[in-house]
């Protein structure tokens, strides 16, 4: 009960749907429009894919995007500037940059996909309250290979590494919570309430307690 109040109380006061899941680019930085236009070209040429400027659009719209953005929210980013552009089209477009493993799929806590254009390798941390999705970069995590036990003929593809707990904005949030529902139980005089007792004439006198 606790966490869907700090849902809504979060909801309604501060984060917006499509722009909440905010990377933490504070090392890495956003590549530029040289290095992103750069690095798509030649991957669209190694792998022998036709290079479109809606294409070029979509995927230059997820590179250099602080957050994870739906499909229907990056539709929506593109289309001021591309108005010919479709939502069908966008899906298309992501259905096959993620196929080519040029972006990557990403669910959050609470079931949205989203999708992340960051090609360095990093971790995600995802709080289980908002659904908020941060990238970090641990040298260890990325170190790790691929488990050695046998996986029953299962074809591992992907080594991906979920943090989930709960981020500082929904951890404040909660404490601002929990003291407002504390003040409010309070009463002038301290936490105990007026006492009452009954007079001989069947009137009902109030006192404090001392």
């Amino acid at each position: 009960m606790v966490s869907g109040l700090l849902y809504l109380a979060l909801t309604r006061e501060k984060l917006d749907a499509n722009y909440l899941h905010v990377r933490n680019i504070s090392n890495n930085g956003i590549p530029d429009d040289q290095e992103v236009r750069s690095y798509f070209l030649e991957q669209c040429r190694s792998r022998g894919i036709r290079v479109t400027t809606q294409r070029l659009a979509v995927f230059q719209a997820l590179a250099q995007t602080a957050d994870h953005p739906t499909a229907d929210s990056l539709y929506a980013r593109l289309r001021k500037s591309m108005p010919a552009l479709s939502l069908s089209t966008v899906y298309r477009i992501l259905e096959s940059l993620e196929g080519e493993g040029l972006i990557r799929r990403v669910i959050s806590t609470n079931g949205i996909v989203r999708y992340d254009g960051n090609h360095r390798p990093h971790q995600h941390l995802v709080c289980r309250v908002c659904g908020r999705i941060i990238d970090i970069t641990d040298a260890s995590l990325s170190e790790l290979q691929m488990p050695r036990v046998d996986l029953a003929g299962f074809v591992a593809e992907e080594l991906e590494i979920r943090i989930v707990g709960t981020c500082t904005d929904c951890l404040s949030a909660l404490k601002s919570l929990s003291q407002t529902g504390r003040q409010k139980g309070k009463l002038p005089g301290g936490n105990r309430s007026p006492a009452k007792r009954r007079k001989g004439n069947g009137r009902i006198e109030r006192f404090e307690n001392t």
